[in-house]
C-alpha cells in the first residue's frame, strides 16, 4: 500500500556539458519547470501530457516517466498502478532537460509516495533508464542536475558517483531557444554524428578546460566558469546542426557573457553572465538578434541556476 495516494512534484530545467563536460558536467534551472501529479491507482500505468506537449507520447512505454514508472512497480514489487499528468513547461527536444525533468519527477515521486527511501544515487540510475525512451540510451547528466540542484560532475558511471557544487549566487544564465523544428530521438541524432576519435591536443584542451569550470564553481568564480565553456570535440561538429551559433555565440560575448555553450544536444544555446555586471538584458537581446541574422526567430529569457527535484504535495 502507498503512504501517500497521490504526490504533486516539481522538476526543473537543466543543461548538460555546458562546453566540455560531455555526459559529466549538469547544471540545474530555476526556470522552466515541470509539475508532475502521480495518483494512486488499481492497476496499470497512464499517462496525461498537458501544458507543452507537442511531440511527448502519452504511452507509457514510449514516455521517459512511463519507463521509470514502469521500472520502480516492477522491481520493488509494488502492487499498484499510477496515473501521472505532466504539466509540461520545459519545451520538449530543446536542449533544457524535458525528458529528464520527466523521469527524475517519477522516480523522486513514487519513492515518497511508497516510502522507499531512495538516495539521491539510486534516484539517478532509476531516473537515466528513463531516458532510453527519448534518446535511446541511458545518460545521467541531466538526470542528476535534476535530481540534485545546482551543478553536478558525473565522476563515474560505473559505479555512479555524482558530485554536486553549489552555483555562485551572482551566476546568471540567459537561454535562447530558436524556433525550429526538431526530431523526435533529436539527441540521439546529435550523438550520431560525433568524432569517435580524438586527438591528443584536443584531448588536453577539454580536461583542461573541464578542470578548472569545476574549479570556478568551487571558487564561485563566475567569470572563471564561463572562460571554462569551451569545448575543441563535441560542440564544433553539433554547431552544424544550429543555424546563428556563430553569430549567437559572438554577440552574446560582445554583449558581456563570460562565456557561451550549445544547452545539451541543443538546438538551445547558453551564455553564463556575473550579475555584478548587469549584462543580462544585453545579453538576452544579442542571443536573439544573433539568431535573427541567421534568420531564425528565438525565444530568450533569463534565469538562475536552481534546486533539484522538490516534493510541493503529498496526501
Amino acid at each position: 500500500m502507498p503512504k501517500f495516494y497521490k504526490v504533486i512534484v516539481r522538476a526543473p530545467a537543466s543543461i548538460a556539458n555546458l562546453g566540455p563536460g560531455f555526459d559529466v558536467f549538469g547544471l540545474a534551472l530555476e526556470n522552466p519547470y515541470d509539475m508532475v501529479t502521480i495518483t494512486s491507482i488499481s492497476e496499470g500505468i497512464r499517462i496525461e501530457v498537458n501544458g507543452i506537449s507537442e511531440g511527448i507520447p502519452a504511452d507509457p512505454s514510449k514516455n521517459t516517466a512511463g519507463v521509470v514508472a514502469e521500472y520502480i512497480l516492477r522491481n520493488f514489487s509494488l502492487k499498484s498502478g499510477v496515473y501521472i499528468r505532466i504539466d509540461k513547461g520545459i519545451p520538449p527536444g530543446s536542449g533544457l532537460g524535458s525528458s529528464a525533468a520527466s523521469a527524475a519527477a517519477v522516480a523522486f515521486g513514487l519513492s515518497k509516495m511508497f516510502d522507499l527511501k531512495l538516495d539521491y544515487e539510486q534516484l539517478i540510475c532509476i531516473s537515466a533508464k528513463g531516458e532510453v525512451a527519448s534518446a535511446g540510451f541511458e545518460h545521467a547528466d541531466n538526470v542528476s542536475a535534476a535530481i540534485c540542484g545546482d551543478f553536478v560532475i558525473i565522476r563515474s558511471y560505473n559505479p555512479l558517483e555524482v558530485i554536486r557544487l553549489r552555483t555562485p549566487p551572482n551566476m546568471g544564465v540567459c537561454v535562447a531557444v530558436p524556433k525550429i523544428p526538431t526530431s523526435p530521438k533529436k539527441t540521439e541524432k546529435a550523438r550520431s554524428i560525433l568524432p569517435t576519435a580524438v586527438t591528443l591536443e584536443k584531448l588536453v584542451h577539454n580536461v583542461g578546460h573541464a578542470a578548472s569550470m569545476a574549479v570556478g564553481f568551487a571558487l564561485g568564480d563566475v567569470k572563471l566558469i564561463g572562460r571554462s565553456m569551451c569545448d575543441a570535440v563535441v560542440e564544433p561538429v553539433r554547431a552544424s546542426m544550429i543555424p546563428g551559433y556563430q553569430f549567437v555565440k559572438d554577440a552574446a560575448m560582445k554583449a558581456g557573457a563570460c562565456g557561451v555553450a550549445i544547452g545539451g544536444a541543443g538546438p538551445s544555446m547558453i551564455a553564463i553572465v556575473d550579475e555584478k555586471d548587469s549584462v543580462s538584458s544585453e545579453v538576452i537581446k544579442a542571443m536573439r538578434e544573433g539568431f535573427k541574422k541567421a534568420g531564425v526567430e528565438a525565444e530568450a529569457f533569463f534565469t538562475k541556476p536552481g534546486k533539484g527535484v522538490s516534493l510541493l504535495e503529498a496526501e
